[in-house]
C-alpha cells in the first residue's frame, strides 16, 4: 500500500492532501485512480469529495454496484451539497432507471434553490420520462436547453431510447410473460442492428414461445449465418427444425457441426442420440448415448436412454402406439409425484418429457430443482444452464441457476452477476436484493451488501429477516471501504 497520503496527514488538512491528490490522478488510467483514492479513503473514510469521485470512477469502470454505493455514501455524509444530490439522481435515473427517487431529490434541490435551472430543466426531463414510463439515457446534467424559464421544460423531446433500455425492457416483459412487448422491443432492435446475432436469437425464441414458427425460424437462421461458431444459437435452430419442422436431417448436419467443434460436448451428443432413435436410427443413438457417458459417467438422462435404446422391438412398437400426453400433462404429473415425494420418479417422468421436447425451458427448469433435491448437482446444473439458454428472460429459471452456483457450486463471481442482470431490469425485487446482499457478505464486500440490504428495506421496512441481516452486518462493518 502507498504511504505517501499517510505520512502528509500529521501536518496538512484532508482537503489538502485530497487536492495534491487529484492532482496527481490527471491522466492516470480509472483503475489506479480508484486504488488511490480507496486508499485516501483508508485514512480519511468520512471525506464526501471522496466517495462522490469514486463513485464517478467506478461508474466509468462498469462497476455499477460500487459507484452507487459511493455516489450514495457521498450524499449521507453531506446531504447539502448539491452536485453530490444531482449526481445521484441521475445515476437513479439513468443506470437504474429509478425515476420517482431522482424526482423527490431535484424537488428537494429547487425547494433551497427555486432557481436552480438544471435541476428545473432534469424535473421536466424526469417528467416526461415518469408520463412514458422511460428511463434516461444520458446523464440529465449535460442536457441543455435554449431556454431555462419554466414553461419551456415541459417542451423538451424525450431522448431516443438506447439499445441498453431497450434490451432491458424486452427481457423485463418477456419474464412478466408480456410476449408481444418484449417482441416489439426486439423488432426495434433488429431494425436498428440487423447484423446483430443476440437480437435475432432472442427474437426467435420470443416468436416460438408465440408459436409463430414461421418468424422463429427466419430469426434464428439469421443468428445462426451471423454467428455460426455460437453453440446457442445452431443448437435453438437444430432443435426448431427437429422437434416443429420435421428436417431431422438438417438438425442433425447442424448437431454434427457442433460436435465436430466440441467432440466432447455432452448435450450435443444427448441430443444426437434423440434425433436419431426418434427416426428409427437405433444403433447410431447408442453410440451417441456411449459417447456422451464416456464423457460424463454420472449422466442420468444418457444412460437411461440408452437403457431404452435395448428395449425389443416389440416394445418400442407398443410404446409408440400408447397415446402421447402434451407436455404440461406431463409436467404436471412429474410435480405432483416431487411433491408426493416420489422424486426419483418425477425425474424418470422429466428425462422422457424433454427427450420428446427438447425445447421445453420449463421441463428444464423442473428437472433441475428435482434432480437438486436428489442431490445430483451436476445434473441441476445442466439443466437450469440449458432452461436459462432457451428462455433467457425468465427471471425464475436465472434465480435458481444463480442460487445453485453460489450455494452448490462455489461460482460467486457467476451468481453475482446473474442478479446484477436481475436487478437492473427489476431494481424492486426483494428476492434479488436480499440475496445480492447475502452473497456480498458472504465474499467480503460489505459496503456492497449493505447497500443491497437497505434498498431492501426501502421497499419493505416491516421486512425483520432483511433488517436483522443489516444489524448483524452492521457489527462487523466500519465507515472504511
Amino acid at each position: 500500500m502507498t504511504t505517501s497520503i499517510l505520512m502528509e496527514t500529521a501536518n496538512h488538512d484532508e482537503r489538502a492532501v485530497y487536492d495534491r491528490l487529484t492532482a496527481a490522478l490527471q491522466g492516470l488510467p480509472p483503475q489506479e485512480a480508484i486504488r488511490r483514492i480507496k486508499e485516501f479513503l483508508a485514512t480519511f473514510p468520512s471525506f464526501a469529495l471522496a466517495h462522490n469521485d469514486l463513485g464517478v470512477l467506478y461508474h466509468q469502470a462498469g462497476n455499477p454496484t460500487l459507484a452507487l454505493a459511493h455516489h450514495e455514501k457521498a450524499s449521507r455524509l453531506q446531504p447539502e451539497n448539491i452536485l453530490f444530490r444531482k449526481n445521484l439522481a441521475d445515476f437513479y435515473a439513468v443506470e437504474l432507471g429509478w425515476l420517482e427517487e431522482a424526482v423527490d431529490i431535484y424537488l428537494e434541490v429547487v425547494r433551497r434553490n427555486p432557481r436552480d435551472t438544471e435541476s428545473l430543466i432534469a424535473l421536466g426531463q424526469l417528467g416526461s420520462a415518469l408520463a412514458g414510463s422511460r428511463t434516461l439515457e444520458a446523464p440529465l446534467e449535460r442536457q441543455q436547453l435554449e431556454s431555462t424559464a419554466p414553461s419551456a421544460v415541459n417542451t423538451t423531446p424525450t431522448p431516443v431510447k438506447s439499445e441498453q433500455e431497450l434490451y432491458a425492457e424486452a427481457q423485463q416483459m418477456a419474464g412478466q410473460g408480456d410476449l408481444q412487448a418484449a417482441r416489439q422491443r426486439l423488432d426495434e432492435l433488429v431494425s436498428r442492428q440487423p447484423a446483430n446475432a443476440l437480437y435475432h436469437n432472442d427474437i426467435g425464441v420470443i416468436c416460438y414461445q408465440l408459436s409463430d414458427l414461421e418468424a422463429a425460424q427466419r430469426h434464428y437462421e439469421s443468428a445462426h449465418q451471423l454467428q455460426p461458431a455460437n453453440a446457442t444459437f445452431t443448437r435453438n435452430l437444430a432443435d426448431l427444425y427437429f422437434s416443429e419442422l420435421n428436417r431431422v436431417d438438417e438438425a442433425i448436419h447442424l448437431y454434427l457441426d457442433l460436435l465436430k467443434a466440441q467432440p466432447g460436448d455432452v448435450e450435443t451428443l444427448v441430443n444426437l442420440g434423440h434425433i436419431c432413435k426418434a427416426v428409427g436410427r437405433e444403433e447410431e443413438a447408442k453410440t451417441f448415448y456411449r459417447r456422451a457417458l464416456e464423457v460424463e459417467p454420472w449422466n442420468s438422462e444418457a444412460r437411461q436412454s440408452l437403457a431404452a435404446s435395448s428395449v425389443a422391438p416389440v416394445q418400442l412398437q407398443s410404446a409408440f402406439q400408447a397415446p402421447t400426453k402434451s407436455i404440461d400433462e406431463l409436467l404436471a404429473e412429474a410435480r405432483q409425484l416431487s411433491q408426493q415425494g416420489q422424486a426419483a420418479q418425477a425425474r424418470q417422468l422429466l428425462e422422457q418429457s424433454i427427450a420428446r421436447h427438447p425445447s421445453s425451458a420449463v421441463a428444464h427448469n423442473d428437472l433441475g430443482v428435482v434432480t437438486y433435491s436428489l442431490g445430483d448437482v451436476g445434473a441441476a446444473q445442466a439443466a437450469y444452464e440449458q432452461a436459462v439458454r432457451l428462455d433467457p428472460a425468465n427471471s425464475n429459471f436465472r434465480k435458481n441457476l444463480a442460487d445453485l452456483y453460489f450455494v452448490a457450486v462455489g461460482r460467486p463471481d457467476d451468481a453475482i452477476h446473474l442478479y446484477l442482470e436481475l436487478f437492473r431490469q427489476n431494481p424492486r425485487d426483494i428476492e434479488v436484493l436480499a440475496a445480492l446482499g447475502q452473497i456480498c457478505q458472504a465474499v467480503g464486500r460489505p459496503e456492497e451488501a449493505r447497500t443491497f440490504y437497505q434498498r431492501a428495506l426501502e421497499i419493505e421496512p416491516w421486512n425483520r429477516e432483511l433488517r436483522e441481516a443489516l444489524q448483524a452486518l452492521g457489527s462487523f462493518v466500519g465507515q472504511r471501504i
